[in-house]
């Protein structure tokens, strides 16, 4: 991983504490503690492992270059981040241990989906956003991310689920919404084994446009460097 300077320069995590353009950008108490919570290493897996939210999010190719290219971030993005991460920690604090981040994994033929539940509490799966604005209606890969997880649990427990609610907080606001309950495993499956198959021959998949595309870090790297793959 690598941070982002204010003058476009990339640096390694260490060289982002030590950057004075860095430090004045966001005072170094401030960039310290980001940095120190950024995750420095992946941890490698006998066979691909593929998140939920990489299964069902927009945009395959996407995925496939967070896989496969340098991830970079600027030191907005970071702050973004690292304040969603503070909000899901403040929400579920009181929550027994089981209850939040209860990891869910099921086993493919060649690869495995897992996911971590923000909260499954009272028969409930909750999956709580962070966003500057709530929307009037779940956006439709949040509601496939948390029908995914509802999709990985045992049929026992699927079966004692009596609702899926996505929790949307903003830094004024808090707006639930309630997810019908339905199994996207076959779904799930069908993406991460196009997804497979990209890795193994390292070719990206085929771009998927969405009103996401502006905002998204590899925008450059898809519509110019591999355009003629489409």
């Amino acid at each position: 991983m690598k941070i982002q300077c204010p003058t476009g320069v990339h640096h390694s995590i260490e060289e982002a504490k030590a950057c004075q353009h860095c430090i004045e950008f966001l005072t170094r108490p401030i960039l310290h503690s980001l940095l120190e919570k950024t995750p420095r290493t992946k941890t490698e897996h006998e066979r691909p492992r593929y998140g939920v939210g990489t299964v069902t999010g927009l945009c395959l190719r996407q995925a496939y270059y967070k896989m496969t290219e340098e991830e970079i971030l600027d030191l907005e993005k970071l702050w973004v981040f690292s304040r969603g991460h503070a909000l899901h920690e403040f929400v579920s604090k009181s929550l027994p241990k089981h209850e939040k981040e209860v990891f869910v994994q099921k086993e493919f033929s060649h690869f495995d989906i897992i996911g971590f539940i923000d909260a499954l509490h009272n028969n409930v799966i909750y999956e709580f956003k962070t966003t500057a604005n709530i929307p009037a209606t779940p956006q439709s890969h949040h509601m496939l991310q948390a029908q995914g997880y509802f999709s990985l649990l045992d049929e026992k427990i699927q079966k004692e689920i009596e609702k899926i609610k996505i929790v949307y907080l903003s830094l004024s606001k808090i707006k639930a919404y309630e997810v019908q309950q339905r199994d996207i495993t076959h779904f799930m499956e069908g993406r991460a084994a196009i997804l497979t198959q990209s890795l193994k021959v390292k070719t990206p998949p085929k771009r998927e446009v969405s009103w996401l595309c502006k905002y998204c870090e590899f925008n450059d790297m898809c519509f110019n460097r591999d355009k003629t793959l489409d």
